[in-house]
């Protein structure tokens, strides 16, 4: 069987993203309509509240003051402005933290659904700033197009009033427009540019921090704070950087806001003046049609407000969109797998992460069911890429697993995860509770006692009941309430109390002190006797516990077959049996 390679992860450093993505992502995302609508209307009457106090003003201007009516009127609309604002300002904010929340849910569960190859060019700590930084500019986009009904309806009442003052002067004011709306474009790039530099900025020193922090003590006892000062160093001038260009775009673009307004209001002022001069306008009109201009170019200018809300949101979502726009695992389709009591084969399977080198080149063996199968090898000979194939992180590009008669690939992925336990090496540790560490991904019902039972095979029921809460202490992988032993055991618990029917372990046993790992190890194996284990080991005293032995070497089988025939016809067994078993 021949396959071409899946592309599975977008390209996240490219700063370009198109308007049909963008508009993907805004499909896939629940927005808060009823909240938005309300921030529109909201809108709409502010404005309208706006139009409504012009004249009051034009009469302040001109000292007429005295009357009952002025002082009702303006006091009453000057205290409803304040009211109104602040309610739409209340509306608006809620709306926008409300769609921030389920854009952050969408993105999370993308990225939960992605498959783990889709990682492979990814860094991780990178994403954190995705999920938390870049989801808050996605409303600014709806925000602005519910604004843009507000605005519009504010241009089109304020022009109507000047319209009503002096026609021809009015008809002049409408060039300011075409001027907004090629300034709110020029500007609108700028913009782009500006949040594109903050949120990649921002990423990349979020990834440095992240990753250094949790690492504090091994870079004490390597005597490298001096190193890892000067690169934290180094990644704030990266971020420092950054922040300066986004400031000279933002001091080049901020003057071309206002282009139109400024021109504008210098030919009314100079027509208007004249007018008055004339005696062919009074100077109450030109007042009142100056603050009427005031209010139709305030809108107006809003248009190139709108543009770059579009384009700050097309800005946040240059990464995030990319990520819902990725193909998700497909845990339901397949074939059901009913009966795991069967071989697992490698037939000419062949993968590589680049085309510059082959991680495995043709490799087939056999994994009997029911007994223990070692792979060994050096170091990047494929041992690690076959258990992520066998767990279907990654796809073979040629070739095929079987499962008996099936091609792995045809079975429904959420049968197979979950009759398979795997165990890796490394922390394994979800902040909460131990016995929520034990339980996490047991999907069956079980009792206490089998909890307790799973936790005394794995040898960490004496060390949990030592500590302070017993089974409900809290533990992460930042504290240091476990050691990596004791971590590991309590990921081993995990595994016993699943009681999957294939068991994975990719040297499972690295971080558990010599004393307790022969008991540790037994205890595995008593669980599953009768069930498919593989496991990748550099210690010879697991290889010779295993049934079945598969050496690997440069991405090719050496050997396979027990240990007593691979250890005769496998020269990298037998330098590994030499050197004391590790390689």
């Amino acid at each position: 069987m021949s396959r071409k390679r899946e592309k599975t992860s977008s390209d996240l450093k490219s700063s370009k993203l198109s308007y049909k993505q963008m508009l993907r992502l805004y499909r896939q995302i629940k927005i808060p309509w009823i909240p938005l609508i309300l921030t529109g209307a909201a809108a709409v009457l502010m404005k309208q509240i706006n139009i409504w106090v012009v004249p009051y003003t034009t009469r302040l201007q001109g000292g007429d003051v005295t009357g009952t009516d002025f002082l009702v009127g303006y006091i009453g609309l000057t205290l409803l402005a304040n009211v109104w604002e602040g309610l739409q300002g209340g509306i608006q904010d809620l709306t926008s933290q409300m769609t921030a929340r389920n854009v952050r849910n969408t993105v999370w569960g993308k990225l939960l659904h992605l498959p783990m190859s889709w990682y492979d060019d990814v860094e991780p700590q990178g994403l954190v700033s995705r999920v938390t930084k870049d989801t808050e500019g996605v409303f600014a986009a709806l925000s602005v197009l519910v604004q843009m009904i507000a605005v519009g309806w504010a241009i089109y009442s304020s022009f109507a009033q000047m319209f009503k003052i002096y026609k021809s002067l009015a008809l002049i004011m409408l060039t300011g427009i075409p001027m907004t709306l090629l300034s709110a474009w020029i500007v609108g790039k700028f913009k782009y540019k500006m949040i594109n530099i903050e949120n990649n900025s921002l990423a990349k020193i979020t990834n440095y921090f992240a990753e250094r922090l949790p690492n504090v003590m091994r870079i004490k006892t390597a005597g490298m704070e001096t190193k890892e000062y000067d690169r934290g160093v180094q990644a704030n001038q990266e971020r420092y950087r950054a922040q300066i260009k986004e400031e000279i775009l933002f001091i080049v673009s901020s003057p071309m806001d206002s282009f139109a307004q400024y021109v504008n209001q210098a030919i009314l002022l100079l027509v208007a003046s004249a007018l008055v001069r004339q005696g062919t306008m009074r100077h109450s009109q030109m007042l009142n049609l100056y603050n009427y201009f005031l209010t139709f170019m305030g809108n107006a200018i809003l248009i190139s407000a709108v543009w770059q809300g579009i384009k700050q949101a097309h800005g946040s979502a240059t990464t995030i969109a990319k990520i819902v726009d990725a193909p998700t695992e497909d845990l339901d389709s397949g074939m059901p797998l009913e009966d795991t009591d069967t071989d697992l084969r490698f037939c000419d399977v062949r993968f590589a992460y680049n085309q510059e080198r082959q991680i495995l080149d043709g490799v087939s063996f056999t994994i009997p069911k029911g007994k223990v199968t070692a792979i060994v090898g050096e170091n990047g000979c494929g041992k690690s890429t076959a258990i992520k194939l066998l767990e279907r992180f990654n796809h073979e590009q040629d070739g095929s697993i079987m499962v008996g008669d099936a091609s792995l690939d045809e079975i429904r992925l959420s049968d197979w995860r979950e009759k398979v336990g795997y165990l890796f090496q490394g922390n394994q540790i979800i902040k909460g509770t131990i016995r929520e560490n034990i339980a996490y991904g047991v999907h069956r019902e079980f009792t206490e006692e089998e909890l307790l039972e799973a936790a005394r095979q794995a040898k960490a029921y004496d060390f949990i009941m030592g500590k302070e809460d017993g089974f409900d202490t809290e533990i992460s992988r930042f504290d240091n309430k476990c050691s990596g032993g004791e971590m590991q055991r309590i990921a081993i618990a995990r595994i016993l109390l699943k009681r999957p029917e294939i068991l994975i372990m990719d040297e499972a046993t690295s971080g558990i002190d010599v004393v307790s790992e022969q008991e540790v190890l037994e205890a595995l194996m008593n669980l599953m006797k009768d069930k498919t284990v593989i496991m990748v080991s550099h210690d010879i005293r697991l290889i010779q516990k295993a049934d079945n032995l598969v050496v690997m070497k440069a991405g090719q089988v050496e050997a396979s077959g027990s240990y007593a025939e691979v250890a005769q016809n496998s020269p990298l067994l037998r330098e590994f049996i030499e050197k004391g078993g590790a390689a």
